[in-house]
């Protein structure tokens, strides 16, 4: 399906070896959603946080001093590229990719060079005609991408154009393959004593069948876990049914319990087909005392081979460059590697430079 004209602002590619390129700018979440589903069926690093079926979750006023600013690339007429984003003007005019998500840049097919640097030339004309003064790029972590086909160079070219890598965040993320001693390897001696302990005080772990029943029943304990460290859920228990309802295949919960009570949870995204990414962990402190965290991810870890599941994303252990030390420890006691999601910012100032 052609994206619809009136979606946004039309591009054409240069003339030249890329004559074939054209660029449209989508200004809502609804527009060419066929498109874009053509190109995440073939794309080679695509998320569920990138496509704008799952941005539309957002109410209208969750970003009032900001504008969907969506670039959908097609060459000769199919779609080959996508770069979500978002401009606010609370101040500085600046670019969001992502804005209210976790991962942003360009999703692509496998492209030569010389096609991403085209794509990434039209919309950094694009942006810079319409006054940004500031740009953030957050790319996902190497796991997120189809394994043969892995590559830097959009990060080359976000250096090209002047991105500087600035205040990274680290993830624990934990492979899952197939092993002899499968899962008992991917965890440390201490982790699977608390696993194995768990389950002799009769905790049990379950995939919801039943998610928004279930989710009512974690949402609070999950609410409870946060405010412990002062904070509050990034979704509220409405937002996360909204995605529920908009992707029901990109959210899995497990819950545990003993005596009929819900102990602990872990929400997660089904973020790849081959990335399950555990965004919501949390325990009732009744569930702390029966290590139920420690059982959950252990069974975590068996649904996920036995779904074709490549990696387990624990999610990040910082806050930008302030590492959580303790909770990185507990990550890498569940068998997570140490992977980056990099921020890329330009600043026409220059002062993200010094």
């Amino acid at each position: 399906m052609r994206p619809d004209a009136r979606a946004g602002r039309r591009h054409r590619g240069r003339c030249g070896l890329m004559s074939g390129l054209r660029c449209d700018v989508l200004t809502t979440n609804s527009a060419a959603l066929d498109a874009i589903d053509r190109l995440f069926g073939s794309a080679i690093n695509e998320t569920l946080f990138h496509h704008p079926r799952f941005l539309s979750y957002h109410g209208a006023d969750k970003f009032p001093d900001a504008q969907w600013r969506h670039y959908l690339f097609s060459w000769n007429g199919s779609p080959v590229a996508f770069l979500p984003g978002a401009v606010t003007n609370g101040g500085d005019p600046t670019f969001h990719s992502p804005l209210g998500s976790s991962h942003g840049g360009l999703v692509h097919e496998a492209l030569s060079y010389a096609k991403l640097d085209e794509c990434l030339n039209l919309w950094w004309e694009d942006i810079k005609g319409l006054g940004c003064t500031r740009a953030e790029i957050v790319l996902a972590p190497a796991p997120y991408w189809e394994e043969a086909a892995y590559s830097e160079a959009i990060e080359f070219k976000l250096n090209q154009l002047g991105f500087v890598l600035r205040q990274p965040e680290l993830c624990l993320i934990v492979p899952i393959e197939a092993d002899p001693d499968f899962p008992r390897h991917l965890v440390r001696a201490s982790a699977w004593r608390n696993a194995k302990q768990a389950l002799t005080r009769g905790v049990t772990v379950r995939h919801s069948a039943q998610f928004t029943a279930d989710l009512e029943r974690f949402y609070p304990i999950l609410a409870d876990n946060r405010k412990r460290f002062g904070a509050t859920p990034t979704h509220s228990c409405t937002e996360l049914l909204r995605i529920h309802d908009l992707a029901p295949e990109g959210m899995h919960l497990f819950l545990a319990t003993a005596d009929a009570d819900a102990l602990a949870g872990i929400l997660a995204f089904q973020a790849t087909p081959s990335v399950l990414n555990a965004f919501y962990p949390a325990d009732s402190p009744r569930g702390r005392d029966l290590r139920a965290m420690d059982l959950l991810l252990v069974e975590l870890y068996r649904w996920a081979l036995e779904h074709s599941i490549r990696w387990v994303d624990l999610g990040p252990s910082s806050f930008r460059l302030m590492l959580n030390m303790t909770l990185t420890r507990f990550k890498e006691s569940h068998g997570g590697q140490t992977f980056l999601r990099r921020r890329y910012v330009w600043n026409r100032s220059n002062e993200d430079r010094r």
